[in-house]
Protein backbone atom coordinates (compact mmCIF):
# COMPACT_ATOMS: atom_id res chain seq x y z
CA UNK A 1 0.00 0.00 0.00
CA UNK A 2 1.59 3.39 -1.29
CA UNK A 3 0.02 5.27 1.74
CA UNK A 4 0.25 2.85 4.55
CA UNK A 5 2.40 2.96 7.67
CA UNK A 6 5.62 5.23 6.74
CA UNK A 7 9.02 6.25 8.87
CA UNK A 8 9.86 2.87 10.88
CA UNK A 9 13.19 2.62 8.73
CA UNK A 10 14.27 5.77 10.25
CA UNK A 11 12.78 5.24 13.45
CA UNK A 12 15.26 2.34 13.94
CA UNK A 13 17.92 3.84 12.80
CA UNK A 14 17.72 6.97 14.84
CA UNK A 15 17.10 4.24 17.84
CA UNK A 16 20.43 2.80 16.74
CA UNK A 17 22.00 6.21 16.51
CA UNK A 18 21.05 6.51 20.17
CA UNK A 19 21.12 2.93 21.63
CA UNK A 20 17.81 3.84 22.75
CA UNK A 21 15.34 1.01 23.42
CA UNK A 22 12.11 2.07 21.18
CA UNK A 23 10.14 5.85 19.78
CA UNK A 24 7.04 6.63 21.70
CA UNK A 25 4.38 9.28 19.85
CA UNK A 26 1.23 9.30 21.23
CA UNK A 27 -1.42 11.23 18.67
CA UNK A 28 -4.71 12.32 17.85
CA UNK A 29 -7.36 12.93 14.65
CA UNK A 30 -5.80 14.75 12.17
CA UNK A 31 -2.42 15.08 13.43
CA UNK A 32 -0.35 14.62 10.26
CA UNK A 33 2.66 12.81 12.20
CA UNK A 34 0.41 10.06 13.36
CA UNK A 35 -0.86 10.08 9.70
CA UNK A 36 2.36 9.51 8.31
CA UNK A 37 3.15 6.62 10.84
CA UNK A 38 0.07 4.68 10.45
CA UNK A 39 -1.66 5.87 6.96
CA UNK A 40 -4.99 7.19 8.90
CA UNK A 41 -6.56 9.32 10.84
CA UNK A 42 -7.96 8.44 14.39
CA UNK A 43 -10.98 10.46 16.19
CA UNK A 44 -9.29 9.71 19.53
CA UNK A 45 -6.04 9.37 21.47
CA UNK A 46 -3.88 6.60 20.00
CA UNK A 47 -0.49 5.23 21.51
CA UNK A 48 1.95 4.31 18.84
CA UNK A 49 5.44 2.80 19.97
CA UNK A 50 8.39 1.55 17.55
CA UNK A 51 10.81 -1.19 19.09
CA UNK A 52 12.59 -3.98 18.27
CA UNK A 53 12.37 -3.71 14.30
CA UNK A 54 8.23 -3.46 14.70
CA UNK A 55 5.32 -0.99 15.02
CA UNK A 56 2.44 -1.03 17.57
CA UNK A 57 -0.48 0.57 17.87
CA UNK A 58 -2.48 0.59 21.30
CA UNK A 59 -5.75 2.16 20.82
CA UNK A 60 -9.04 2.50 23.23
CA UNK A 61 -12.17 0.49 23.27
CA UNK A 62 -14.25 3.25 21.99
CA UNK A 63 -13.45 2.61 18.85
CA UNK A 64 -13.13 -0.90 16.51
CA UNK A 65 -9.71 -1.98 16.32
CA UNK A 66 -8.11 -1.37 13.02
CA UNK A 67 -6.40 -3.27 10.71
CA UNK A 68 -3.04 -1.64 9.34
CA UNK A 69 -0.40 -3.55 7.37
CA UNK A 70 2.53 -4.20 9.41
CA UNK A 71 1.51 -2.41 12.72
CA UNK A 72 0.26 -4.82 16.04
CA UNK A 73 -2.55 -3.31 17.07
CA UNK A 74 -4.22 -3.87 20.54
CA UNK A 75 -7.07 -2.38 22.67
CA UNK A 76 -5.45 -0.74 25.62
CA UNK A 77 -7.54 1.85 27.84
CA UNK A 78 -4.82 2.61 30.39
CA UNK A 79 -3.26 6.16 30.04
CA UNK A 80 -1.36 6.77 27.10
CA UNK A 81 2.24 6.88 28.85
CA UNK A 82 1.02 3.74 30.97
CA UNK A 83 -0.03 1.56 27.43
CA UNK A 84 3.75 2.61 26.36
CA UNK A 85 5.02 1.61 28.94
CA UNK A 86 3.24 -2.21 28.35
CA UNK A 87 4.46 -2.20 24.93
CA UNK A 88 7.97 -1.54 25.85
CA UNK A 89 8.19 -3.86 28.86
CA UNK A 90 7.70 -7.06 26.62
CA UNK A 91 11.27 -5.80 25.15
CA UNK A 92 13.02 -4.21 28.36
CA UNK A 93 12.13 -2.63 31.43
CA UNK A 94 14.51 0.25 31.85
CA UNK A 95 16.62 2.01 28.99
CA UNK A 96 16.29 4.90 26.50
CA UNK A 97 12.96 5.75 24.80
CA UNK A 98 13.14 8.28 22.24
CA UNK A 99 9.80 10.74 21.34
CA UNK A 100 8.59 13.93 20.23
CA UNK A 101 9.44 17.15 22.42
CA UNK A 102 5.15 17.66 22.06
CA UNK A 103 4.37 13.78 23.79
CA UNK A 104 2.03 15.18 26.78
CA UNK A 105 3.36 15.84 30.24
CA UNK A 106 1.36 13.18 31.92
CA UNK A 107 2.57 10.47 29.35
CA UNK A 108 6.05 11.66 29.77
CA UNK A 109 5.36 10.76 33.49
CA UNK A 110 4.17 8.01 33.49
CA UNK A 111 7.07 6.73 30.93
CA UNK A 112 9.88 7.98 33.54
CA UNK A 113 8.24 5.90 36.52
CA UNK A 114 8.08 3.14 34.72
CA UNK A 115 11.79 3.07 34.68
CA UNK A 116 12.57 4.85 31.33
CA UNK A 117 14.67 7.64 30.57
CA UNK A 118 12.72 10.00 27.89
CA UNK A 119 15.23 11.55 25.38
CA UNK A 120 13.67 14.01 22.51
CA UNK A 121 13.99 13.42 18.63
CA UNK A 122 13.32 15.24 15.39
CA UNK A 123 13.55 12.47 13.54
CA UNK A 124 9.52 12.57 12.68
CA UNK A 125 10.29 16.25 11.10
CA UNK A 126 13.65 14.92 9.43
CA UNK A 127 11.99 11.85 7.69
CA UNK A 128 8.72 13.80 6.88
CA UNK A 129 10.84 16.67 4.91
CA UNK A 130 11.83 14.09 2.31
CA UNK A 131 9.49 12.74 0.15
CA UNK A 132 9.59 9.58 -1.34
CA UNK A 133 8.02 8.99 -5.05
CA UNK A 134 4.28 8.37 -3.71
CA UNK A 135 4.47 10.82 -1.70
CA UNK A 136 5.42 13.53 -4.43
CA UNK A 137 3.16 11.79 -6.78
CA UNK A 138 0.33 12.60 -4.57
CA UNK A 139 1.34 16.37 -3.76
CA UNK A 140 1.50 16.57 -7.79
CA UNK A 141 -1.81 14.94 -8.29
CA UNK A 142 -3.59 17.64 -5.53
CA UNK A 143 -1.38 20.35 -7.61
CA UNK A 144 -3.16 20.03 -10.28
CA UNK A 145 -6.38 19.89 -9.28
CA UNK A 146 -5.16 23.18 -7.57
CA UNK A 147 -4.20 24.58 -10.94
CA UNK A 148 -7.64 23.84 -12.17
CA UNK A 149 -9.32 25.86 -9.39
CA UNK A 150 -7.34 28.62 -10.22
CA UNK A 151 -8.08 28.32 -13.69
CA UNK A 152 -11.79 28.27 -12.65
CA UNK A 153 -11.39 31.92 -11.37
CA UNK A 154 -9.39 33.23 -13.97
CA UNK A 155 -12.01 32.04 -16.83
CA UNK A 156 -14.56 34.10 -14.37
CA UNK A 157 -12.51 37.10 -14.51
CA UNK A 158 -11.99 36.91 -18.02
CA UNK A 159 -15.11 36.62 -18.69
CA UNK A 160 -16.74 39.74 -16.48
CA UNK A 161 -17.94 42.59 -18.42
CA UNK A 162 -17.94 46.04 -16.35
CA UNK A 163 -20.56 48.86 -15.76
CA UNK A 164 -19.30 51.57 -14.41
CA UNK A 165 -15.96 50.07 -13.51
CA UNK A 166 -17.70 46.95 -11.30
CA UNK A 167 -17.44 43.39 -12.59
CA UNK A 168 -20.48 41.58 -13.69
CA UNK A 169 -20.49 38.28 -14.41
CA UNK A 170 -23.60 35.86 -14.74
CA UNK A 171 -26.46 38.48 -14.56
CA UNK A 172 -24.86 39.95 -11.04
CA UNK A 173 -22.38 42.14 -9.68
CA UNK A 174 -19.23 39.42 -9.28
CA UNK A 175 -17.95 39.50 -5.49
CA UNK A 176 -14.80 37.74 -3.80
CA UNK A 177 -17.09 35.13 -2.21
CA UNK A 178 -18.69 34.21 -5.54
CA UNK A 179 -15.40 33.46 -6.91
CA UNK A 180 -14.15 31.54 -3.72
CA UNK A 181 -17.75 29.70 -3.95
CA UNK A 182 -17.05 28.26 -7.90
CA UNK A 183 -13.14 27.67 -6.72
CA UNK A 184 -14.31 25.10 -4.54
CA UNK A 185 -16.84 23.92 -6.74
CA UNK A 186 -14.05 23.21 -9.01
CA UNK A 187 -12.13 21.46 -6.47
CA UNK A 188 -14.37 19.33 -5.73
CA UNK A 189 -15.02 18.48 -8.90
CA UNK A 190 -11.07 17.59 -8.83
CA UNK A 191 -12.09 15.17 -6.14
CA UNK A 192 -10.03 17.13 -3.36
CA UNK A 193 -10.89 19.06 -0.35
CA UNK A 194 -11.12 22.70 -0.26
CA UNK A 195 -10.07 21.94 3.64
CA UNK A 196 -11.42 25.32 4.46
CA UNK A 197 -8.16 27.40 3.14
CA UNK A 198 -9.58 28.74 -0.22
CA UNK A 199 -9.44 32.71 0.24
CA UNK A 200 -10.02 35.30 -1.92
CA UNK A 201 -8.48 38.75 -1.26
CA UNK A 202 -9.34 42.38 -2.86
CA UNK A 203 -6.62 45.04 -2.43
CA UNK A 204 -6.19 44.11 1.04
CA UNK A 205 -9.52 45.51 2.01
CA UNK A 206 -11.57 42.19 2.97
CA UNK A 207 -10.68 38.42 2.98
CA UNK A 208 -13.49 36.20 1.82
CA UNK A 209 -13.47 32.77 3.29
CA UNK A 210 -15.30 33.10 6.65
CA UNK A 211 -17.70 31.34 8.35
CA UNK A 212 -21.39 30.30 6.41
CA UNK A 213 -22.65 33.06 9.07
CA UNK A 214 -20.34 35.48 7.71
CA UNK A 215 -20.18 34.90 3.73
CA UNK A 216 -23.07 37.93 3.05
CA UNK A 217 -21.22 40.61 5.06
CA UNK A 218 -17.59 39.48 3.81
CA UNK A 219 -18.58 39.75 0.23
CA UNK A 220 -16.39 42.10 -1.27
CA UNK A 221 -18.28 43.28 -5.16
CA UNK A 222 -15.14 43.42 -7.86
CA UNK A 223 -14.02 46.98 -9.73
CA UNK A 224 -11.96 45.94 -12.82
CA UNK A 225 -9.06 47.84 -11.49
CA UNK A 226 -8.44 45.80 -8.17
CA UNK A 227 -5.91 43.45 -7.87
CA UNK A 228 -7.59 40.28 -6.78
CA UNK A 229 -5.27 37.42 -5.00
CA UNK A 230 -6.70 33.99 -5.20
CA UNK A 231 -5.50 31.41 -2.95
CA UNK A 232 -6.20 28.20 -2.42
CA UNK A 233 -4.83 24.75 -0.56
CA UNK A 234 -6.59 21.84 -0.75
CA UNK A 235 -6.01 18.10 0.63
CA UNK A 236 -6.02 15.13 -1.51
CA UNK A 237 -7.50 11.64 -0.38
CA UNK A 238 -4.41 10.42 1.07
CA UNK A 239 -3.53 13.84 3.42
CA UNK A 240 -1.39 15.60 1.09
CA UNK A 241 -1.53 19.27 0.73
CA UNK A 242 -0.40 21.45 -2.27
CA UNK A 243 -0.85 25.42 -2.26
CA UNK A 244 -1.02 27.53 -5.11
CA UNK A 245 -1.67 31.44 -5.29
CA UNK A 246 -2.33 33.90 -8.05
CA UNK A 247 -3.23 37.79 -8.74
CA UNK A 248 -5.31 38.87 -11.33
CA UNK A 249 -6.37 42.45 -12.56
CA UNK A 250 -9.23 42.41 -15.03
CA UNK A 251 -7.87 45.98 -15.94
CA UNK A 252 -4.81 47.23 -14.78
CA UNK A 253 -3.84 50.44 -15.29
CA UNK A 254 -0.12 50.02 -15.38
CA UNK A 255 1.27 51.40 -12.05
CA UNK A 256 1.97 49.76 -8.72
CA UNK A 257 0.39 46.69 -9.33
CA UNK A 258 2.05 45.90 -12.09
CA UNK A 259 5.66 46.78 -10.35
CA UNK A 260 4.83 44.85 -7.72
CA UNK A 261 3.85 41.82 -9.75
CA UNK A 262 6.88 42.13 -11.29
CA UNK A 263 8.88 41.73 -8.33
CA UNK A 264 6.69 38.98 -7.39
CA UNK A 265 7.37 36.74 -10.48
CA UNK A 266 11.46 37.38 -10.23
CA UNK A 267 11.30 36.59 -6.72
CA UNK A 268 10.10 33.05 -7.94
CA UNK A 269 12.60 32.93 -10.32
CA UNK A 270 14.99 33.22 -8.28
CA UNK A 271 13.69 30.49 -5.90
CA UNK A 272 14.53 28.11 -9.34
CA UNK A 273 18.33 29.37 -9.37
CA UNK A 274 18.99 28.92 -5.41
CA UNK A 275 17.18 26.36 -4.44
CA UNK A 276 18.58 23.01 -5.23
CA UNK A 277 20.32 19.88 -3.04
CA UNK A 278 22.89 20.98 -0.51
CA UNK A 279 21.49 24.59 -0.67
CA UNK A 280 20.94 26.48 2.32
CA UNK A 281 17.46 26.63 3.12
CA UNK A 282 17.42 30.20 5.19
CA UNK A 283 20.05 31.66 2.14
CA UNK A 284 17.54 30.69 -0.57
CA UNK A 285 14.94 32.66 1.77
CA UNK A 286 16.30 35.69 2.36
CA UNK A 287 17.84 35.74 -1.68
CA UNK A 288 13.68 35.79 -2.53
CA UNK A 289 12.98 38.66 0.04
CA UNK A 290 16.22 40.32 -1.33
CA UNK A 291 15.45 40.11 -4.78
CA UNK A 292 11.31 41.21 -4.44
CA UNK A 293 12.87 44.23 -2.01
CA UNK A 294 15.61 44.80 -5.65
CA UNK A 295 12.15 46.61 -6.85
CA UNK A 296 12.01 49.22 -4.49
CA UNK A 297 10.05 47.88 -2.15
CA UNK A 298 10.55 48.19 1.53
CA UNK A 299 12.17 44.70 2.78
CA UNK A 300 10.72 45.92 6.61
CA UNK A 301 7.13 47.10 5.82
CA UNK A 302 5.97 45.60 2.21
CA UNK A 303 8.18 42.45 1.28
CA UNK A 304 6.43 38.73 2.70
CA UNK A 305 8.53 37.31 5.40
CA UNK A 306 6.77 34.53 4.72
CA UNK A 307 8.00 33.24 1.97
CA UNK A 308 6.93 29.42 2.35
CA UNK A 309 9.14 26.10 3.64
CA UNK A 310 7.83 22.71 3.20
CA UNK A 311 4.76 20.91 2.25
CA UNK A 312 2.96 17.41 2.57
CA UNK A 313 0.38 16.31 5.25
CA UNK A 314 0.48 19.66 6.40
CA UNK A 315 0.84 22.92 5.18
CA UNK A 316 3.97 24.31 7.19
CA UNK A 317 6.42 21.26 7.63
CA UNK A 318 10.51 20.97 7.61
CA UNK A 319 12.04 22.38 5.75
CA UNK A 320 11.41 26.25 6.47
CA UNK A 321 13.15 28.57 3.90
CA UNK A 322 14.42 30.72 6.54
CA UNK A 323 15.61 27.77 9.39
CA UNK A 324 19.37 26.55 9.64
CA UNK A 325 19.03 23.57 7.07
CA UNK A 326 20.14 22.40 3.90
CA UNK A 327 17.89 21.70 1.09
CA UNK A 328 17.92 18.02 -0.10
CA UNK A 329 16.76 15.79 -2.84
CA UNK A 330 13.47 14.58 -1.77
CA UNK A 331 11.96 18.02 -0.13
CA UNK A 332 8.87 19.40 -1.50
CA UNK A 333 8.39 23.17 -0.63
CA UNK A 334 5.97 25.69 -0.87
CA UNK A 335 7.35 28.91 -2.50
CA UNK A 336 5.43 32.24 -1.46
CA UNK A 337 6.44 36.23 -3.03
CA UNK A 338 4.23 38.83 -1.63
CA UNK A 339 4.16 42.66 -1.66
CA UNK A 340 1.53 44.33 0.33
CA UNK A 341 0.81 48.02 0.33
CA UNK A 342 -1.78 49.59 2.77
CA UNK A 343 -3.26 51.43 0.15
CA UNK A 344 -2.73 49.50 -2.91
CA UNK A 345 -3.30 45.94 -1.29
CA UNK A 346 -1.32 42.92 -2.09
CA UNK A 347 -0.05 40.79 -4.64
CA UNK A 348 1.15 37.53 -4.29
CA UNK A 349 2.24 34.24 -6.06
CA UNK A 350 2.41 30.63 -4.15
CA UNK A 351 3.78 27.48 -6.09
CA UNK A 352 4.92 24.41 -4.49
CA UNK A 353 8.46 23.46 -5.65
CA UNK A 354 10.39 19.49 -5.85
CA UNK A 355 13.47 19.50 -5.59
CA UNK A 356 15.48 16.83 -7.34
CA UNK A 357 19.02 15.83 -7.37
CA UNK A 358 19.49 17.70 -11.16
CA UNK A 359 17.22 20.63 -9.47
CA UNK A 360 14.32 22.06 -8.34
CA UNK A 361 10.69 22.48 -10.73
CA UNK A 362 7.89 23.98 -10.28
CA UNK A 363 5.07 21.39 -9.74
CA UNK A 364 2.22 22.26 -13.16
CA UNK A 365 4.02 25.27 -13.36
CA UNK A 366 0.90 27.14 -13.87
CA UNK A 367 1.01 30.87 -15.21
CA UNK A 368 2.01 33.73 -13.43
CA UNK A 369 0.48 36.66 -16.06
CA UNK A 370 -1.77 39.31 -13.85
CA UNK A 371 -4.07 38.76 -17.04
CA UNK A 372 -6.58 36.43 -16.16
CA UNK A 373 -6.91 35.20 -19.65
CA UNK A 374 -3.66 34.21 -19.84
CA UNK A 375 -5.16 31.08 -18.51
CA UNK A 376 -7.13 30.14 -21.54
CA UNK A 377 -4.31 30.47 -24.05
Amino acid sequence: MPFGPRGGDALDAALDDRDALGFVFIGRGPDPNLRYLTGREFDTTVVYVRVAGESHLRVPSTIETPEIPGVTTRIDDKPPGKAAATVLGSEATSGTVLAPQTIPHDAALHLESAGYDLASTPVLNEVRAVKDDDERAAIETVQRAARRGIARAAEILADATTDDRTLVWDGAPLSTERIRRQVNVALAIEGVDAAGATSVDVGGRERSGKTAAEDDTSAVVLRADDPVVVSVAPRGRDGYRSALARTFVVDADGGWERRAHVACDAARDVALVEAGPGADAAFVGSEIRAETAAFGFSPSEEVARDVGGGIGLSLRESPPLDGDTELAAGNVVRVRTAVSDPENGRIELVDVMAIDDDGPTFLGDPPTSLDPAAWSQ
